[in-house]
């Protein structure tokens, strides 16, 4: 038979299962190294450091897509970076709106392509106001007519040019768009596997919001990797400053020794014509001038007066002596 327990002993076991059973701590060992997780279906392809290069790149980018973009619109646009991510790009295809406008862009001279997306809410505010109309805030979902994709396409064109000019300072590329489709899975630039880099932008046109993306993959930037870095970044303007330090240097050099007419105005009398037509040998035109009021010195074709000078002798010659500088 069975021994049966006592009331002490069932609850002594009940306050047993309580008290959660604490791991062993591992000894710690002086230098030792934190295994941290790597997922081998989402490898990093890129570093951290090239990452913020970008982000730096993209933030001239968005500075100067959103004053492109406010003069075309006529209307207030803003736009900002949201993420950079890297991801299979399987799973960029399936995060992106169907129909969608998906422009396919090369990057010559680097071999591939890549995609430039624009959400719906973005691209009718686009044609809304590029039609005179107002960029509301209900989006549209379907695909363009022959009339709005020429108009998308002409957008694009535009902010493929203003990337051109954003990342100039790291490398040369002649962005250009290929084709503009719809569904996302007729867009199979790379297998669904590779990794890419997608740099989202939302973008706010009055009152619509919405966003846009350009998808990048690593076989495409991968020639261009190694100059992608906040070293090569920093030290490439510093060098740009030197050259235009330089520069300015020489071409003031040179500009010293350029000759450049001085006129120095006595004074100024205004005249009839008929008073005008009346002068003759030995007429004297009264100024406005006192004895002790300074002369106004004009440089070279500039009508404004840039000094203020009193007259008198150097030598043998007439000559003024520079007193002030003349402000209105």
């Amino acid at each position: 038979m069975a021994e049966i327990l006592s009331q002490e002993e069932i609850d002594a076991l009940l306050s047993a299962l309580d008290v959660e059973e604490m791991p062993e701590e591992a000894p710690s060992a002086k230098g030792a190294r934190r295994v941290k997780e790597y997922d081998f279906r989402r490898p990093d392809k890129f570093s951290k450091d090239q990452i913020r290069a970008l982000h730096v790149l993209m933030e001239s980018f968005a500075r100067s897509w959103s004053t492109f973009l406010s003069g075309k619109l006529r209307s207030l646009v803003h736009v900002e970076i949201a993420s950079i991510d890297q991801l299979p790009y399987e799973e960029f295809i399936k995060s992106t709106f169907n129909p969608s406008v998906i422009a396919i862009i090369s990057m010559e001279p680097l071999e591939g392509n890549g995609i430039l997306d624009l959400s719906p809410p973005v691209a009718f505010a686009v044609i809304e106001r590029l039609v005179g109309g107002t960029a509301s805030s209900a989006a549209q979902v379907r695909e363009l007519t022959e009339i709005e994709e020429a108009l998308i396409v002409n957008v694009v064109s535009d902010a493929l040019r203003v990337l051109k000019n954003s990342i100039a300072e790291l490398f040369q590329v002649n962005p250009r768009l290929e084709a503009i489709e719809y569904n996302p899975q007729f867009t199979q630039i790379v297998p669904p596997s590779d990794m890419t880099l997608f740099i989202s932008l939302e973008v706010r046109i009055e009152e619509s919001k919405g966003m846009m993306g350009f998808c990048l993959p690593y076989t495409l930037l991968e020639p261009i990797l190694n100059e992608l870095s906040t070293e090569r970044f920093f030290r490439r303007a510093k060098e740009d400053q030197g050259e235009l330090k330089g520069s300015s240097e020489s071409f003031l050099r040179c500009l010293g020794a350029s000759d450049l007419d001085i006129r120095v105005e006595v004074g100024r009398a205004f005249l009839t014509v008929r008073e005008v037509l009346g002068l003759g040998s030995g007429d004297i035109v009264k100024l406005p001038t006192r004895l002790n009021d300074l002369f106004k010195v004009y440089v070279g074709e500039d009508p404004n007066p840039h000094f203020l000078a009193r007259p008198g002798l150097l030598g043998r010659h007439k000559g003024i002596a520079i007193m002030d500088f003349h402000e209105e």
